[in-house]
């Protein structure tokens, strides 16, 4: 009787839990919720305040941050009220591929937008959104390979853990209260920004001065091209005048059917008239040939079309035009165009060298040069010249500073800087005045 009761009588053994739920079931202690939805969420709202700077130059760009930051806010939300196994995947996924993004942008250049292959360059709130990013990433996969360390917090552990969160706030707070937020796409793309706070398009923007940084433009601000009639920022026009100016513009896409590349060019008679510049590209002028089909009407009468290449191969691209005008004088630039945007330019002591059939201007322009230097090197002095505006309407050659801007920071050399060979310092350019061509 007594081995009866021994065998029925109840177990005071503890029973082991049983899973309820399914497999990919994911326990994480609320400090560790707490701290996977801190990161998350101050990685997105770094990217949410870069969005107005970057939808400003780029609306690609712009819409890229937006939909970035919306996936970090909502992993923040879902990590902490339902976080899981596929939940921490997806977050490591994610951000491996932001972060990879990223790198691609400084190093070669994203491959679309108004700054597509242009490298930008990091500063402090880049490193500060990369730095949480990579935290994220190692916190995910750390919780994910052994999940008991994300549940099992003794007292001193939440204490210790209580700071990391504060700090990665603080941090995100002080990125985004940076000037480098404010002006970030300005000092990013192509290094527009110089240490003075002068951008290439002549706009003050007050940042390295601001900061004490010296940014690095690779050469960029450097870049003038002659007497500017003004250099004010393009205004927005109203619809009947833009509608004219398109039309105005439209003329010159058939030269860009017409002369799609250098080699289309000179097997219509075109020829060099100087050598590549980053900036400007390399311009093929008529040189006394006659190219009816080719002028564009004006406001005020007949444009003579240049036209402007990337590159100085016979399969470089058309990137642009330099339209001439013989109307008035440079201290009353013509009417051109329609609208105020047109800012015309001419350029002084300017010594040309026919050389091959083409143009070569192997002291440069607008330099205190004299008679006598220009004919030690057989050339003919130019004193001033006539009128002159770049367009850049060219499909992939747009310049984010505008259809009539001095520069256009697309036409890079082919080491993706700016830096030319000064003027003066050699007497013939070459083809190509990239320092890096001369090297």
């Amino acid at each position: 009787m007594t081995d009866v009761l021994e065998r029925t009588a109840p177990s005071t053994a503890p029973i082991a839990p049983q899973r309820t739920g399914p497999r990919d079931r994911f326990d994480l202690s609320g400090a560790g919720r707490v701290l996977l939805a801190v990161l998350a969420a101050s990685a997105g709202a770094i990217h949410f305040a870069m969005v107005p700077s970057h939808m400003e130059s780029s609306a690609v760009e712009g819409l890229g941050f937006a939909l970035v930051a919306w996936i970090q806010v909502v992993t923040a939300v879902l990590v902490f009220t339902r976080p899981s196994r596929g939940l921490l995947r997806f977050t490591m996924f994610s951000t491996v591929v932001f972060l990879g993004i990223w790198a691609i942008s400084r190093t070669y250049g994203l491959p679309f937008g108004e700054h597509g292959g242009h490298p930008h360059t990091a500063d402090f709130v880049d490193l500060a959104a990369v730095g949480i990013e990579i935290a994220l990433v190692v916190l995910a996969g750390m919780w994910l390979a052994r999940p008991e360390l994300g549940r099992d917090w003794s007292r001193g552990d939440l204490l210790a853990g209580a700071v990391v969160p504060l700090a990665v706030v603080a941090i995100a707070t002080a990125a985004i209260a940076s000037p480098s937020a404010r002006n970030h796409a300005h000092i990013t793309h192509a290094g527009d920004v110089t240490a003075a706070g002068v951008s290439s398009d002549g706009h003050i923007h007050g940042i390295g001065a601001a900061a004490g940084v010296a940014v690095d433009d690779k050469g960029l601000s450097a870049l003038h091209n002659g007497h500017q009639h003004g250099t004010a920022p393009e205004v927005k026009l109203d619809p009947a005048t833009q509608t004219a100016l398109s039309q105005q513009l439209n003329q010159l896409s058939a030269l860009v059917a017409r002369y799609p590349n250098i080699a289309a060019a000179e097997a219509a008679g075109y020829r060099r008239a100087g050598p590549f510049s980053p900036g400007l590209g390399t311009h093929y002028g008529g040189f006394g040939r006659s190219f009816p089909e080719d002028v564009v009407q004006g406001v005020d009468g007949p444009l003579t079309p240049m036209l402007v290449f990337d590159g100085t191969a016979p399969d470089s691209p058309i990137a642009g035009f330099m339209l001439l005008t013989y109307q008035g004088d440079v201290n009353n630039p013509p009417e051109g165009f329609v609208g105020p945007n047109d800012h015309w330019h001419y350029h002084t002591n300017t010594c040309i060298v026919y050389k091959n059939g083409v143009i070569e201007a192997p002291l440069g322009a607008d330099r205190d040069i004299t008679l006598a230097d220009c004919r030690a090197v057989g050339g003919q002095m130019i004193n001033v010249t006539t009128n002159m505006v770049h367009v850049w309407t060219v499909p992939g050659y747009e310049s984010p500073d505008g259809v009539f801007a001095e520069i256009n920071p697309k036409i890079t050399c082919p080491d993706g800087t700016y830096y030319t060979v000064k003027a003066g310092t050699t007497a013939d350019f070459g083809v190509n005045r990239c320092k890096s061509a001369s090297a």
